[in-house]
């Protein structure tokens, strides 16, 4: 049941999704976008996609620095493009193999790096909902309209009530775990010991972002990582003719989407949830269905692949920083 629930279902929703995105198109439309986009912008792209991720680990390094270790900017790099690979097989992966990485590079102990982790996406999820309102403000028209199109019909008050639901399932495994760990016996027990050094650790990783040395550079890095995927979709979009003269703010409407729709129906590599929502909004902007998601799926195949490579490279970087098994460093790199 779990290997249902972690592989094969987010496999079936993406299959699923792909098949309605793509079926009323052709694949002659979809290699004709390749045949005639201009690969200037789409090397464009894969820069600023490289620049991200070498942002992004400069950005988690900053949490790591607040714990006391010390792994250069490089080899975050590294440990997070190891973490993208994994996803793009298991969704939600990502998260964990990173941290598992870093701690056979870096010795960065696997529980407070995935608190630090945690830490960073929180910090995400805000900048997230800031890029939402960003796009709701800049495009508020065609916004309202892509919501209209995909609202569901349930019956009145079934969402509250799957709330409510969760919320007290959720409250009483928590009661139950507190209950066991105030006994005396179980506190002895060795899961118990182990399971209060992970939640500990977990703790202590999330809290450095209240500790980093920089606010100010952790801030701006935040901010640079949603410039540069903009950018790196807006410059995608340039690539091809029947996109070029759209305004930038489409991409940030795609982001914006795409990223939602990627929380909501995680699937590998966001494939089909990406073709689905991102050939809606294309419509949006006087597209047919069938025009928006064959440039979706040029989209989504160029950023697929330039992760797939980023990502590729990092397992043949990795065996180096293992060879080298040097000791942890005594101040930032």
């Amino acid at each position: 049941m779990t290997l249902f629930f972690k592989k094969l279902l987010p496999f079936g929703l993406a299959i699923a999704l792909l098949a309605y995105a793509l079926k009323d198109i052709a694949f002659a439309d979809i290699g004709r976008q390749f045949q005639q986009a201009h690969y200037g912008w789409i090397a464009l792209a894969g820069f600023g996609t490289v620049l991200s991720y070498l942002v992004r680990g400069k950005r988690w390094q900053q949490p790591l620095l607040a714990l006391g270790y010390f792994p250069n900017a490089f080899r975050t790099t590294v440990a997070l493009l190891a973490g993208v690979i994994a996803s793009l097989i298991v969704p939600g992966s990502g998260e964990l193999t990173r941290c598992a990485t870093l701690q056979r590079t870096d010795r960065v102990p696997f529980s407070q790096g995935v608190g630090s982790v945690v830490a960073e996406r929180v910090i995400d999820l805000f900048m997230l909902g800031l890029i939402l309102l960003l796009a709701f403000g800049l495009e508020v028209t065609r916004m309202n309209q892509y919501m209209a199109t995909l609202s569901l019909r349930t019956p009145q008050g079934t969402g509250w009530w799957l709330i409510l639901g969760g919320c007290v399932i959720l409250g009483a495994m928590l009661w139950l775990g507190w209950r066991l760990l105030r006994k005396p016996g179980m506190r002895k027990h060795l899961f118990a010991r182990q399971t209060a050094n992970t939640v500990k650790g977990l703790w202590a990783g999330f809290s450095a972002i209240r500790r980093l040395p920089n606010l100010y550079l952790f801030v701006l890095l935040t901010v640079l990582t949603q410039l540069l995927s903009w950018l790196s979709t807006y410059w995608l979009l340039l690539a091809l003719d029947s996109t070029r003269s759209l305004p930038p703010t489409v991409a940030l409407t795609i982001l914006a989407v795409s990223s939602l729709g990627g929380l909501a129906v995680p699937t590998q590599g966001g494939i089909g949830t990406y073709h689905f929502l991102v050939s809606r909004v294309l419509v949006l902007y006087g597209f047919t269905p069938a025009e928006g998601a064959a440039i979706a799926t040029f989209l989504h195949a160029v950023g697929f692949g330039i992760n797939l490579l980023l990502s590729s490279l990092s397992f043949l970087i990795i065996p180096f920083l293992l060879a080298e098994n040097r000791p942890q460093r005594t101040g930032p790199g």
